[in-house]
């Protein structure tokens, strides 16, 4: 979810180090606080005639780029938890069995994101079968899409401006330019906040010239993502879903991932040498 608090609300946020300006302020909830019901592509189209940006969308997409570098760097300046359930749903669309997993999170200077289990809950999934030593079940992208450096790959287009929770939002098609077999690139939809121009929602899917990008053991690709104000100027991923469906036999079963990034707090110092590496865009083939 994405709101604006009260004077009381953004005082607290300061004490949690997750403090917000009066100017921007912004609650600081892991996530939307009615989950979209499908997150299947494509998101709302563009209407025919968009109601005109306060600024052209080529400086729009020029200073939400801007804010997606200064995130890039800052998030190496902090450690986080990402809590990541699996979920087999039933006939009543509630969830009939699942599997729980949190880490702590940090990134080096370097660029290297280290990952520390902290707890697993015992699975009650009937017919996904994970294995317990999986510390990863996303196939791996970046949580910023669209620097600066990376505009140059992109068809961007604005189309138009739309509510989201208690904000004004503009909203971009993104579109790759070209695929390739090594990198893969965002293909989907962002919104970005009118006041601040810094993306606070994407809907979308990593692509490759073989297709889409996924887990090697899951079918999820369009992930509808919502981020969260940490500090005065940063927006950091909160909250994120996907919905597809796993073949167990003859029967189809729906399942969904939801992963929820919390407790962002300034680290000391990075990591140790020894810390278990995980995958990140700079280490994988088709996650730049």
């Amino acid at each position: 979810m994405i709101q604006k608090p009260n004077v009381l609300a953004a005082c607290c946020a300061l004490v949690l180090l997750l403090g917000a300006s009066p100017a921007s302020a912004r609650a600081q909830d892991a996530g939307p606080m009615q989950p979209p019901e499908s997150t299947k592509f494509p998101a709302p189209p563009p209407s025919a005639k968009p109601e005109p940006p306060t600024l052209p969308p080529d400086e729009i997409i020029r200073r939400f780029a801007a804010k997606e570098d200064e995130m890039v760097s800052a998030i190496k300046g902090y450690t986080f938890q990402k809590d990541v359930r699996i979920q087999e749903i039933g006939s009543d669309n509630k969830p009939a069995g699942q599997v729980e997993i949190v880490t702590q999170l940090r990134v080096s200077p370097e660029g290297k994101m280290y990952e520390k289990p902290v707890s697993r809950k015992p699975s009650t999934l009937h017919s996904l079968d994970l294995q317990r030593g999986d510390a990863d079940l996303l196939a791996p992208t970046p949580m910023f899409p669209l620097t600066t450096a990376m505009l140059p790959k992109y068809v961007i287009t604005y189309g138009g401006k739309q509510p989201l929770d208690e904000l004004n939002a503009y909203f971009f098609t993104v579109k790759p330019r070209a695929l390739d077999r090594a990198r893969a690139y965002f293909s989907g939809v962002v919104w970005v906040d009118v006041q601040d121009l810094v993306i606070v929602k994407t809907m979308g899917k990593w692509v490759t010239e073989l297709g889409d990008v996924t887990a090697s053991d899951l079918p999820f690709t369009v992930f509808e993502t919502y981020r969260q104000q940490v500090g005065k100027n940063l927006w950091f991923p909160a909250y994120s879903r996907s919905d597809d469906t796993f073949q167990a036999g003859n029967t189809s079963v729906p399942i969904r991932v939801i992963v929820k990034w919390t407790d962002f707090t300034p680290q000391a110092s990075a990591p140790a040498p020894d810390s278990p590496a995980i995958a990140t865009p700079s280490d994988n083939k088709g996650t730049q």
